[in-house]
């Protein structure tokens, strides 16, 4: 009975993962250029169906400044990226 309840628990955990994947994602290019807190925080208040965008454009700034040293260009970025990136900075002004 012990191994049919723990198969039971393993199941629903990987039910929720793919959430726990992306907020463990964000939480990684997040926190590139700030603390866990703030990242915490805007993760909080980055809709559910825009998260993948926001890892997307998160993910995009950041090696652009570490390949380059400079800012984004924001004339590179994809739809999907640029309004990933704007919910992230909109979540941000709000959790500093």
């Amino acid at each position: 009975m012990r191994i049919v309840a723990t198969g039971l628990v393993v199941a629903l955990a990987a039910i929720g993962s793919p959430a726990a994947a992306q907020n463990s994602e964000f939480m990684k290019e997040c926190m590139v250029t700030a603390a866990q807190n703030t990242c915490q925080c805007i993760a909080a208040r980055i809709p559910a169906n825009m998260m993948a965008n926001a890892i997307l454009g998160l993910r995009k700034s950041n090696q652009s400044v570490s390949v380059s040293g400079n800012l984004l260009d924001p004339a590179t970025l994809n739809q999907n990226e640029m309004q990933g990136l704007n919910s992230v900075v909109a979540a941000q002004a709000y959790c500093m």
